[in-house]
């Protein structure tokens, strides 16, 4: 279980009302970052998403054992892509999350991944979030286990 993960945004609060609408969540101000945001799930999962400005790094320093030092206007915003995603259940529609997506100007279509489908939605137009409406959840859960996607893939790539 993920029980949250921090993205950077140029737009904060913003990004984390909308993780909010998504997560069923309340979004409140991340005191640990200044400008930090993070949208926390109502469903008493834990479920959380930081957004931090986008000039944001964490950095390790002192001792083993000391905690990572959030500091803000260490990097200039990101221009390239990334590898990095991640994919979140809602209780929302494809049609919803759709409509949020390019109602914030951002890349927002819907994605066949074979076994499952969802909402590829483009954060900034630079990070990828899959979102996966109940229909798709469904699917995604029979598809997420190491029997199911290892013979899912074995078949595929075979």
């Amino acid at each position: 279980m993920i029980a949250h993960f921090s993205i950077p945004a140029r737009d904060p609060q913003a990004t984390a009302e909308l993780f909010a609408r998504i997560i069923d969540g309340v979004p409140i101000r991340f005191p640990v970052v200044d400008g930090g945001w993070m949208a926390l799930a109502r469903d008493g999962s834990g479920t959380g998403v930081e957004v931090v400005p986008e000039t944001t790094a964490i950095q390790f320093e002192g001792e083993d054992g000391a905690p990572p030092v959030y500091q803000s206007g260490l990097r200039a915003p990101p221009t390239e892509a990334t590898a990095i995603h991640f994919a979140l259940t809602t209780h929302l529609s494809q049609d919803e999350v759709m409509a949020m997506g390019r109602e914030k100007g951002w890349r927002t279509t819907h994605q066949s991944r074979g076994p499952f489908d969802l909402v590829e939605m483009w954060i900034d137009n630079r990070i990828m979030v899959e979102v996966l409406p109940p229909e798709s959840t469904a699917r995604y859960l029979a598809f997420a286990t190491p029997e199911a996607a290892a013979a899912g893939f074995a078949a595929e790539f075979a």
